[in-house]
């Protein structure tokens, strides 16, 4: 397998593993159990909202965009992207670890370790060439 191949499947994987952590956060909703926030008055800070998509979704696209079109100054945005994702990954852990939800256990140091792979991967690649 090329190391083009790996890096799209570390960045498809961050995207998997990203859905399948919101995902996991709101699966107690499904058995009853009440998600409300206490003090919650329905109102959502869309630049959170903003900033996630960012990260879950934007980031790792435009990682892949990188890989597709392989040009010289694409490999560096593609390295630096994979360490925005990295370091992201690990300060999402420290976030969210302890956390009530036993799932959370699973992914998130997934994510990380995904992360760190996919970094050292990237950086790989442009050392070859």
């Amino acid at each position: 397998m090329t190391r083009n191949i790996k890096i799209i499947i570390l960045w498809l994987t961050t995207v998997c593993g990203f859905a399948c952590h919101s995902i996991c956060d709101v699966l107690p909703m499904f058995w009853g159990k009440d998600m409300a926030v206490m003090d919650a008055n329905g109102n959502v800070d869309q630049g959170m909202i903003v900033f996630m998509m960012t990260l879950s979704f934007l980031v790792p696209c435009c990682g892949l965009l990188c890989m597709m079109f392989r040009k010289n100054w694409t490999n560096y945005v593609n390295v630096a992207l994979a360490c925005i994702i990295a370091l992201f990954n690990v300060a999402h852990l420290c976030m969210e670890i302890p956390s009530d939800n036993a799932g959370q256990y699973v992914i998130l140091p997934l994510l990380v370790v995904v992360g760190f792979i996919l970094a050292y991967q990237s950086v790989k690649a442009i050392k070859e060439e």
